[in-house]
């Protein structure tokens, strides 16, 4: 049976017949218009008659809605911007072969294949069929009920029907990122991604074991007696304490809406802020969350545990961009009043121009020394190659220019946030949420807070 054989011809009242049913019944009309008498009417009733029997026993043999039951599995909280698993089981109580192909309704938006089959299930069998759905931004959504269409087992007839299983559907932040790095955590793995170990020795670190000299090391970590015990150089590992304070900031503001490469600023952001509260929960950090634009929209103190890292998938779940500048001087105060712990305040923002630089600047000073900011800008390809380019018209210099003008602006600003205390983070988009968790995993490592 062939796709071009499976094309819906016509329909009647939840039935079809394929384009198969149509060449059949059509063939003979060369012959009848050369029969003479009423031979040639005879012949085309006849042809009638037996492509209608045959239809019947197709349609007949063919399960119906009554036959199929089809149920849709898919994660509870799907992840945006990441292909997303849905699987339809399609169960048939027939004893015939149910030769079927189907739709599903993803909501608008979702990326992925909707067709299904054509494939066959025997009598009495079950078929689970794996579909992909990339949403493309948070928030709820709606899936559409399913398609169904079956055909007998000559592929002249068969069913339709719709299976009702429209519901909600919730895009939170990429979940499966978070997955992903407990899985190779628990395997030892986290290298494949990116994530490097940062164990080093320093004021504030635990003592975790003991391990041959290599080089790197450093010669104030040596343990004498272990040294002499086994007749070879041997270090002391540490491990990062545990129980310290990590604020994540989060900027909505007009710099985090533009797209780039299918996700804005603010998805990225958000992904990266969701990997790193999970992490630092996991580790024993007490993590708290702030999101802000012109005003505070979202703001939990920090606590410990994965129930917090719930709160902040949550928290984060209905995040939106928006057009105004970001008030960096309430937001920060707002923080300040409320940190009474030194703690390390991850701000997830962007920059451009030199206004926005200098009111950074100035509230981020009321942060240090008493707490270490880390300021988390992401880079922007276009800008960086226009800026590069040699220009061939007017029009591409002052484009050059202008490009020019914007990164030169932002190192300055970057430069003078590290001179005054604040550590400096700025990276293209897609490596955003690795850089973040190795740059805090270096923090907590050389005992910066």
């Amino acid at each position: 049976m062939t796709s071009r054989d499976d094309t819906l011809f016509h329909r009647i009242r939840g039935l079809h017949v394929t384009r198969r049913t149509a060449l059949l019944v059509a063939a003979p009309a060369p012959f009848v218009a050369w029969l003479p008498g009423l031979a040639g009417p005879a012949l085309a009733i006849l042809v009638l008659i037996v492509v209608t029997v045959l239809v019947r026993r197709d349609i007949s043999a063919a399960p119906g809605a009554a036959q199929l039951n089809v149920v849709r599995t898919m994660p509870v909280k799907l992840s945006m911007g990441v292909p997303n698993p849905v699987t339809l089981t399609i169960d048939n109580s027939s004893a015939h072969t149910a030769h079927l192909t189907g739709r599903e309704s993803p909501p608008v938006g979702f990326v992925g294949k909707r067709g299904i089959g054509p494939l066959d299930i025997v009598g009495y069998g079950t078929h689970d069929v794996r579909l992909l759905f990339t949403p493309p931004a948070r928030g709820a959504y709606s899936f559409g009920d399913v398609g169904i269409r079956t055909v007998g087992p000559m592929g002249l007839a068969g069913r339709q029907f719709i299976v009702t299983l429209a519901e909600e559907a919730k895009v939170y932040p990429d979940i499966s990122a978070v997955h992903r790095y407990s899985l190779l955590a628990r395997r030892g793995s986290l290298h494949e991604i990116g994530i490097k170990r940062a164990r080093f020795a320093g004021t504030g670190t635990e003592f975790e074991s003991l391990a041959e000299y290599s080089d790197g090391d450093d010669y104030r970590d040596i343990d004498w007696k272990a040294t002499a015990r086994r007749g070879a150089p041997v270090v002391r590992r540490f491990e990062a304490e545990r129980s310290q304070t990590i604020m994540l900031a989060v900027d909505t503001g007009r710099l985090m809406t533009p797209r780039v490469e299918g996700m804005t600023k603010l998805d990225r952001a958000v992904n990266a802020t969701l990997l790193l509260a999970y992490l630092a929960t996991m580790s024993g950090d007490n993590v708290g969350l702030l999101v802000f634009g012109r005003d505070v929209q979202r703001y939990l103190p920090p606590r410990k545990g994965h129930r917090q890292f719930l709160a902040v998938l949550e928290a984060l779940y209905s995040v939106e961009g928006t057009v105004e500048e970001p008030d960096y001087s309430g937001a920060l105060r707002y923080l300040a009043a409320r940190l009474g712990k030194r703690s390390l305040v991850v701000l997830m923002t962007d920059l451009a121009g030199t206004e926005p630089s200098r009111r950074l600047l100035a509230v981020l000073g009321s942060l240090t020394p008493r707490h270490l900011p880390l300021v988390i800008t992401q880079r922007n390809r276009d800008v960086e190659n226009k800026a590069n380019r040699i220009p061939d018209s007017e029009s591409d210099a002052f484009e050059t220019s202008v490009a020019s003008s914007l990164l030169h602006d932002k190192a300055a600003a970057l430069r003078l946030l590290s001179a005054r205390g604040s550590l400096v983070l700025d990276v293209f988009p897609e490596e955003l949420s690795v850089s973040a968790v190795n740059r805090y995993l270096e923090i907590k490592a050389r005992g910066r807070l």
